[in-house]
């Protein structure tokens, strides 16, 4: 196949590949560094496309590269949008961009005797696309898996196959160097029609697996808190409990109801008690450890999931939680907010690894709690596992 026609292929692919990018973000919702990766695969068309028409001249290369180098750049502002990373790297390309652009006005002032203009974009476009990669790698997350990973080697192929191009360069004073430069141009541009392939599958592949999984954590999130939901918790206690049973370990439940928000939301409206609720699930998450689990049940109702956790140590905890709630001072329109709280708790301890006996047992200590003057924490009252009656 001649170069001619690999660089068409390539041009027609790029304006494909920017056109399905676009459609497949409003197919899917989301538009999440879309239009990055349409603007990148056009510009690097465009490039290609406009030496095809003119030729190949010092200017006409200048061009072509600044548009490549241009949309290698936006093909990472892509990614770093998609992954959400901010930022991350934009520098190092705005830098790499701004010495391309030095490069390219020195290099047409002063022309070189050897190929130095393309050596300078594939070598900048080889260093912006690593970048890239790195990223991908670096940041994607384990829940985007194998969508990552053939994004990430997909792009690290293609700086590899960039690095290559340059390299030969280097080459030019040797006799056969004509043939290599055209061998390796060929052999480039079939690398090319394979690897943007693959990143703008695998771009599509990632931009999905997000969408799957802010679906999936909107479903186990309460929007109010963004605390677990009773669905996610239950899920979560489910895998704890079977944990349990195999490493013959504990595990204890908190259930927490605020006292008085009825009244707040009658004297200061659903707003101030929407803040209450905002603030308490905070205090909890930040009073928790790492591998506690905190759910907001519905209503003004808390459930916190201590795994390794025996009755006295999540009595402890509880009252902790307690404390923690005592302590918060809420300011709403000039007036002070005051929050106590009741709680129940149950341990695997007395009340066996079932997550319904769990929850009813806990259930039923809070409701003494309330009974017996609120802001107290209580324990279930069940006999211990194993003994007597």
């Amino acid at each position: 196949m001649d170069t001619h026609t690999l660089v068409v292929m390539n041009v027609l692919l790029y304006v494909l590949y920017a056109g399905v990018i676009a459609l497949n973000a409003r197919m899917i919702g989301t538009a999440k560094g879309a239009a990055w990766f349409a603007g990148a695969n056009l510009s690097r068309g465009a490039g290609l496309l406009f030496l095809l028409l003119v030729g190949v001249t010092p200017v006409s290369q200048a061009l072509s590269g600044m548009m490549a180098v241009l949309g290698v750049m936006m093909l990472h502002f892509s990614f770093d949008r998609l992954l959400e990373r901010g930022p991350l790297l934009r520098s190092l390309q705005y830098v790499l961009v701004g010495m391309m652009a030095a490069g390219t006005v020195y290099l047409l002032i002063v022309p070189p005797r050897y190929p130095a203009m393309l050596l300078l974009i594939s070598a900048t476009e080889s260093v912006q696309v690593a970048a890239t990669a790195s990223v991908v790698f670096l940041f994607a997350g384990d829940e985007l898996g194998p969508a990552a990973s053939l994004t990430g080697a997909s792009l690290a192929v293609y700086a590899f196959l960039l690095l290559a191009r340059a390299s030969s360069t280097l080459r030019f004073s040797s006799m056969g160097y004509p043939e290599l430069a055209n061998e390796t141009l060929r052999y480039w541009l079939m690398g090319m029609l394979v690897t943007n392939s693959a990143i703008a599958f695998g771009f599509m592949f990632l931009s999905a697996a997000k969408q799957r999984i802010e679906l999936l954590w909107h479903a186990q999130a309460d929007e109010l808190t963004g605390l677990l939901n009773r669905w996610a918790l239950a899920r979560i206690a489910l895998r704890e409990i079977a944990r349990c049973g195999r490493t013959k370990g504990m595990i204890a439940v908190v259930m927490m109801d605020l006292d008085g928000l009825k009244r707040v939301n009658d004297s200061l409206g659903h707003g101030c008690g929407d803040a209450v609720l905002q603030a308490v699930g905070k205090a909890l998450q930040e009073t928790v450890r790492g591998q506690d689990a905190v759910a907001r049940m519905g209503g003004d109702e808390f459930c916190i999931l201590l795994p390794d956790t025996g009755l006295a140590e999540a009595m402890m905890a509880a009252e902790r939680m307690r404390t923690q709630v005592e302590a918060l001072t809420l300011r709403y329109r000039d007036e002070t907010v005051k929050i106590r709280t009741s709680l129940g708790v149950a341990s695997s301890e007395n009340c066996g690894l079932s997550w319904q006996t769990l929850l009813e047992q806990s259930d039923a200590a809070l409701y003494r709690a309330k009974r017996g003057g609120r802001n107290k924490v209580v324990a279930a009252e069940v006999e211990p596992l194993g003994e007597g009656g």
